[in-house]
């Protein structure tokens, strides 16, 4: 244990604390067309979701119940009555203070990148980031610096490789990210964090909106996202499909709400594959960060009592200052530690009114000629996956030819 009255902490980090209650996971349930079962990329998966409803009312997961450890440990801190802390508490907590502290630095390097902001005057047309570019300057400037340990890595097969290009030069760890397995739904994560330990814990995706040449950056923080908002999670006739046969890197979507399916496969089988490396953690109730320069989305999936759940959109910049939103950042630093700030959800000790209402996703359902796949046979660091089966297609050329159906020579025939 650890004294508390140590540190100096920045008074930022406890404004606002009960504005957590505001940010809510909705329940999702998968559905019959889900394709679990095929051999897909993580680009190709259709989860064919939907929430789940009591009756009309969608069921939903709030913030400071998953995370009550994390938010409740803040607000005694803020109050006085934390006198002391545990040493992961206490590394967890320098991380927050030491990024709010310099807050203002990395705000203008994701500026630089994300938004294309140049030194005023400069009028030329600026082209919009790729999506490497912005996975690199979240990793360095955002995620990176609030995750647990000081190592992380993004998915070496993405296009333009290279420094940060907000001119800090700092060099990502490119590396293998593929996770799956070649039977059942596989691909490669854009970023993969590790705890103190080196175990791979948080997974991150990185989304890039198409925008015409007219665009700006005032367009983008202009983007209707609020966090007050319900849950923009669609129904099946609205939802947009993430483009089959391409590469994460190549998908552009309009907002992280677009990379819905992709996301889902990628946390119910990085949970999964966390259940069968690392049955001994407390709970399995395991994150995807889906990031865009917009917003951001968190799906999480417990591969134990297989619950899944996703966030409504959360924005990064606050429109008005354009400066980043503390509450977001605080947000992110408690998903990239759910080790310690969130404690899974309780089925146990949900009261009686939930008791008949199924909350499960069904994945093992779905999955079920391929559980043994997805239970036992999953692998990580995979730096190729050979190529899926594909489909014929059906062709007529001109000299076609074909064997005919023919009958027996019976009277019946004749």
């Amino acid at each position: 244990m650890m004294a508390a009255e140590e540190v100096q902490y920045d008074e930022r980090i406890f404004r606002n604390l009960d504005s957590f209650s505001r940010v809510q996971f909705a329940l999702l349930k998968l559905g019959p067309l889900c394709n679990a079962t095929k051999s897909r990329s993580f680009t190709e998966a259709d989860c064919d979701f939907e929430r789940i409803k009591d009756g009309d009312i969608p069921i939903a997961a709030n913030f400071s119940l998953i995370f009550q450890p994390g938010v409740s440990l803040l607000k005694d801190i803020r109050d006085g009555k934390k006198k002391n802390l545990f040493n992961h508490e206490k590394t967890a907590l320098r991380k927050l203070n030491g990024y709010v502290k310099v807050l203002d630095h990395h705000e203008k390097c994701l500026k630089k990148v994300i938004m294309r902001q140049q030194p005023s005057g400069n009028d030329a047309k600026i082209a919009s980031p790729t999506e490497t570019e912005v996975t690199v300057a979240v990793a360095e400037h955002l995620l990176g610096q609030l995750a647990p340990g000081d190592s992380h890595i993004i998915d070496g097969k993405v296009k333009g490789k290279g420094p940060c290009l907000c001119g800090c030069n700092k060099r990502p760890n490119y590396s293998s990210t593929g996770i799956g397995h070649e039977d059942v739904w596989h691909g490669y994560i854009d970023i993969v964090f590790s705890s103190h330990f080196g175990i791979p814990e948080c997974i991150a995706t990185a989304q890039v909106p198409q925008m015409d040449s007219s665009s700006s950056s005032c367009d983008i923080l202009d983007q209707d996202t609020s966090p007050m908002k319900r849950p923009r999670i669609e129904d099946e006739e609205q939802r947009k499909i993430s483009p089959g046969g391409k590469t994460i890197s190549e998908v552009k979507v309009p907002s992280a709400a677009g990379a819905e399916d992709q996301a889902i496969a990628q946390i119910i089988v990085f949970s999964l594959l966390q259940k069968q490396k690392h049955p001994e953690f407390q709970h399995h109730l395991i994150p995807n960060i889906v990031i865009s320069p917009t917003d951001f989305h968190i799906f999480m999936y417990d591969a134990v009592n297989d619950i899944l759940l996703g966030s409504y959109p959360l924005q990064i910049f606050d429109v008005e200052t354009e400066s980043l939103r503390i509450e977001s950042v605080m947000i992110l630093w408690m998903v990239l530690h759910y080790r310690i700030f969130c404690e899974g959800i309780k089925v146990n000790k949900l009261t009686d009114d939930f008791k008949n209402i199924d909350i499960q996703s069904h994945f093992k359902k779905i999955a079920e000629t391929k559980w043994n796949v997805y239970s036992k046979s999953l692998k990580e660091n995979v730096g190729y996956f050979p190529p899926g089966k594909k489909r014929t297609p059906i062709t007529f050329e001109g000299n076609w030819f074909a064997r005919e159906l023919t009958y027996k020579d019976t009277d019946d025939n004749k």
